[in-house]
């Protein structure tokens, strides 16, 4: 009987050959490093960021890479935050430098920040 259910039970935890029905995730896909942010001087600063967008996938190219940026003040509480475009596209298991992207007016309480992929458009490689 024992030897029964442990049959049972292998059978039942095997996943079997189901094929996984792969799609283009942004967010699981492409991996945002080596993030700098300031402020530019002057009387009216704005928010200036430098980044790499990498893509992680071997099937999927991105384009419209829809990114936010969320600012924090001395207390890590999220002050503000904004989004951009990147107008790119980028290749399977590429990599992009993003330089001196503008992002909207600096509040003077910030202190750190934050980006991260919300969306983009995916697109399979012919094969």
């Amino acid at each position: 009987m024992l030897c029964w259910v442990l049959l049972l039970s292998a059978f039942a935890c095997q996943s079997g050959n189901k094929k996984v029905d792969d799609k283009p995730d942004a967010v699981r896909d492409l991996l945002i490093d080596r993030v700098f942010w300031k402020t530019s001087p002057g009387e009216a600063p704005v928010n200036l960021h430098r980044f790499t967008i990498s893509n992680t996938s071997p099937r999927y190219s991105y384009s419209q890479i829809e990114v936010r940026f969320d600012y924090y003040d001395r207390d890590h509480h999220k002050i503000d935050s904004s989004k951009q475009t990147v107008e790119r596209t980028l290749e399977p298991r590429a990599a992009i430098a993003i330089g001196e992207l503008r992002a909207g007016p600096a509040k003077s309480a910030t202190i750190s920040a934050t980006v991260m992929v919300i969306t983009a458009v995916g697109s399979e490689l012919p094969h």
